[in-house]
């Protein structure tokens, strides 16, 4: 599974527990010749994706630019919340289309002696 919240941030999951929270970073190349290039990093676990999306506001709000007036800010922070709103809506559909299995527990009849 793969949500992306913008260009800069996306949930991934670990395929069991695990809703991972990843950023996209630039590597700047040191060689001349080679590229710059762009990767994802791990940047947080959590076991609930309401917990995960939570934490993404966090995130993007931490490492925005602050110089920025107000308005831009607000204006940031609307759009990130209809991005994380867009993300949940995604993860809620993705599960509807799971079913749960069903578990049932077998008692035989025993005696006791």
């Amino acid at each position: 599974m793969q949500i992306d919240i913008n260009e800069s941030f996306r949930i991934t999951n670990d395929g069991s527990h695990n809703f991972i929270i990843e950023e996209r970073k630039l590597i700047r190349s040191t060689k001349e010749g080679v590229a710059d290039r762009y990767e994802w990093k791990e940047v947080g676990y959590y076991g609930r994706a309401e917990i995960a999306l939570d934490a993404i506001v966090d995130k993007v709000e931490l490492r925005s630019d602050l110089r920025g007036d107000v308005n831009d800010l607000k204006r940031q922070r609307q759009q990130l919340a209809d991005d994380v709103r867009k993300a949940l809506k995604k993860i809620e559909e993705s599960q509807k289309t799971w079913a749960p299995l069903e578990t049932s527990i077998h008692t035989s009849d025993t005696k006791t002696m």
